[in-house]
């Protein structure tokens, strides 16, 4: 098992690649960003360039006005969406409008990005590094390569807050050593009508189409929109959407999903916008299981000719070459939802509102009480495709018993 691989589960290429394809779609026509000195999202690992294997000091959030969300639905009840329409605050309503306006001329867009992927439950990091490139509307590709992190390498991270349900507060997470190490290479290829998952080692190619629904100008309607430089009114339908606060250089809005599709994805996203371009910086995903990626952006280019990329590529970076390529899937059922991490009554809710069967196996036993009944294998893997009413096999940390240990 290997829990660290976790992603936002909407489907193993469409969550990874336009993902972060829609999150770069909100860079604007003016960056020609190449800054030294950058704000890291708290508790985040994200550096510079050169700085990929230790780990960056944090900040503090910025000085500004702090509002409290307006109570959010409970998880159990977003079955559909939440009707209810945010009353934006000026401020933010602003910050929203700048937002669009500068993203609305972008038709190619390339640059660097760094990512980090934390998994709680087992206290591991896995950093990696990568370049990406977008086509409007609904063309990118994005080539993750393998980060050498040294051995026995620790990353201090504080682990997500959590909202009181009684009073509405946060309560901040506690700070926890994570084991760091390097992820593994990926290669996602959108050209439109399917994402393709490239394999260079076994030189394997799987095809996973885009619904119709999704293309062209409307994939930012999909699964994993963000909602982020689209129209105020559009996204606070969406979204509960929060101005954390402003300094000299920055802006910090934090975003949690109303509607059933986006919350079992993720249950709030993070961002940092540029206050010289109000164009994001970073951008950080917590899932509901408190799974957290985090997104850092560098060297970013817009506008500039797709010949550029000829010369990397030999031809487009979105049709490239894989006659030499065995196709081994073409996935067209709904994915499996990851609840690896959660408590089992969580991780039950998940996978029915999906709509699959459940069944439950005892494991390994808890070797700590926050361990007890959560689950830390399923199968089928997350991820994989299954028909809705299949039945997932979930198997979580049992009850420590006197007499010895449980093997699995």
């Amino acid at each position: 098992m290997d829990a660290t691989r976790h992603q936002v589960p909407v489907t193993a290429g469409f969550a990874s690649l336009t993902g972060l394809l829609l999150l770069a779609a909100t860079i604007g026509t003016t960056l020609a960003q190449d800054r030294s000195s950058r704000r890291v999202i708290p508790g985040s690992a994200a550096g510079t360039a050169r700085q990929t294997a230790r780990q960056p000091a944090t900040t503090r959030q910025p000085a500004g006005t702090t509002q409290s969300p307006n109570k959010r639905l409970p998880r159990s009840r977003l079955q559909a969406p939440d009707l209810r329409v945010q009353k934006l605050d000026p401020k933010l309503k602003a910050v929203l409008l700048k937002w669009e306006q500068a993203t609305a001329g972008v038709k190619t867009l390339k640059g660097e990005i760094y990512r980090y992927h934390r998994e709680f439950v087992f206290n591991t990091e896995k950093r990696a590094r990568g370049m990406f490139y977008y086509e409007s509307p609904d063309k990118g590709r994005l080539d993750i390569f393998a980060v050498q992190i040294p051995k026995g390498t620790k990353s201090s991270v504080q682990q997500p807050g959590r909202r009181d349900r009684k009073s509405g507060k946060r309560i901040p997470g506690r700070k926890v050593p994570l084991a760091v190490s390097g992820d593994n290479p990926e290669k996602w290829i959108c050209d439109g009508t399917q994402v393709l998952e490239v394999n260079d080692t076994d030189r394997t190619v799987t095809s996973h189409k885009i619904p119709a629904d999704y293309r062209g100008k409307r994939i930012m309607d999909g699964p994993l929109p963000f909602l982020f430089g689209m129209p105020p009114d559009k996204a606070i339908r969406r979204y509960h959407m929060d101005l954390l606060g402003e300094s000299g250089s920055e802006v910090w809005i934090r975003a949690y999903p109303r509607w059933k599709q986006d919350a079992a994805n993720y249950r709030e996203a993070t961002v940092i916008l540029d206050t010289a371009t109000y164009l994001p910086k970073h951008v950080r995903l917590t899932a509901p299981d408190n799974t957290q990626t985090i997104y850092s952006f560098f060297r970013m280019t817009v506008n500039s000719k797709l010949e550029a990329f000829a010369k990397i590529f030999g031809k487009s970076p979105f049709r490239p070459n894989l006659r030499r390529y065995r196709v081994v899937a073409s996935q067209s059922e709904p994915v499996v939802p990851s609840v690896i991490g959660m408590p089992w009554k969580k991780a039950q809710g998940v996978l029915t509102a999906a709509g699959y069967k459940v069944k439950f196996t005892a494991g390994l036993p808890a070797t700590r009480k926050d361990q007890l009944y959560v689950i830390y294998r399923q199968a089928p893997r997350q991820q994989a495709a299954l028909a809705p009413g299949s039945q997932i096999q979930l198997t979580f940390f049992a009850k420590p018993t006197t007499g010895g240990t449980k093997k699995r």
